[in-house]
């Protein structure tokens, strides 16, 4: 005859085999990294430079904001999608609340907006927030500057904002 122990021991299997089989699907699966929709980073020029810039400004904004969602889903703790505009997205109180909703309907949790100013030859700034698609709910926000308008200093501005993003999320 068994022990008590022994016949515990014994069921545990079954026990687990049942269990699982009752728990819903999404229980049993590994949780889904959460997703970030990136939306198109826009970009203002002061400088006051008499050369015409203004198409490789635009590749680099389109390069900065499909670099930061790739780098941001790269990480492997989160994802990332694409949240286009025609050109740069609004960023006023209206624009961003349109943003979020679209990101929501897109099965995003968080929402990203930034822009980048030229203010001279070699400087520049760039803001950028997270927000809850869901609630507007600001999770952080961070100003920084950086030199060199070229692809390097762009590149370089770009990496550390897709640091933060997912060292500063919460994620679940």
């Amino acid at each position: 005859m068994l022990s008590y122990r022994a016949r515990v021991v014994h069921r545990v299997p079954a026990l687990c085999a049942v269990l699982l089989a009752l728990a819903p699907a999404g229980l049993v699966r590994a949780a889904e990294p959460a997703r970030v929709a990136v939306a198109d980073i826009g970009f203002t020029d002061s400088s006051g430079e008499a050369r015409d810039q203004r198409s490789q400004h635009e590749a680099r904004r389109q390069a900065l904001t499909r670099d930061v969602g790739a780098d941001i889903a790269r990480a492997g703790k989160l994802d990332s999608l694409a949240l286009p505009c025609e050109g740069a997205c609004q960023l006023d109180a209206q624009g961003v609340d349109a943003l979020r909703q679209r990101a929501q309907e897109a099965g995003a949790g968080f929402l990203l907006v930034g822009s980048v100013h030229k203010m001279s030859t070699l400087v520049l700034s760039m803001r950028v927030a997270v927000l809850e698609a869901a609630t507007g709910r600001l999770v952080f926000e961070r100003l920084l500057s950086f030199r060199g308008d070229n692809d390097e200093g762009w590149r370089h501005a770009g990496d550390y904002v897709a640091r933060e993003v997912v060292e500063q999320l919460p994620i679940r």
